[in-house]
């Protein structure tokens, strides 16, 4: 395909994604700001975190899954992008436990229920989240192609 151009396939991709990102990324973050103020309310009347936790839950939730995704997908073995494909995995174990935890504790009932609809909610929003860097990529179809490694001219 030539530079610049994008035929029909890309543009299908790229409107699959971006109907995904905007259901699933509002929703998540919704959940996380409402999961975070029911947790927040649940604290002493006293307590900075009553504040803080509806604010500080999904924008780090936001940022941290964007900065691991953005890493992983324009990284390469030889050209390693913020965290590389290798050192995004903490930041994403962060962001999973932590909308485990307002989830669950931000729930009305602490039962199964709670945590398979926050498991649910994780996994669509996280999803969202990790795809959001290619279908804002102008050359989508490279971007989710495998790396390759340059042909050995020896």
């Amino acid at each position: 395909m030539a530079k610049g151009k994008t035929g029909p396939v890309d543009w299908a991709m790229r409107v699959v994604l971006w109907l995904y990102a905007l259901v699933s990324i509002p929703l998540y973050l919704w959940f996380l700001h409402h999961m975070g103020d029911r947790w927040g309310r649940q604290l002493p009347a006293d307590d900075d975190l009553r504040f803080w936790l509806p604010i500080v839950v999904p924008l780090a939730a936001f940022s941290f899954t964007t900065m691991s995704s953005t890493s992983w997908w324009w990284s390469t073995e030889d050209r390693p992008f913020l965290l590389g494909r290798k050192d995004w995995r903490f930041m994403m174990v962060f962001v999973v436990a932590l909308s485990l935890m307002a989830g669950f504790f931000g729930s009305a009932h602490r039962d199964v229920v709670a945590v398979l609809l926050t498991v649910m909610a994780t996994t669509i929003g996280i999803a969202g989240l990790w795809l959001l860097p290619p279908a804002l990529s102008p050359r989508l179809l490279d971007t989710l192609r495998p790396k390759k490694a340059p042909a050995d001219l020896s």
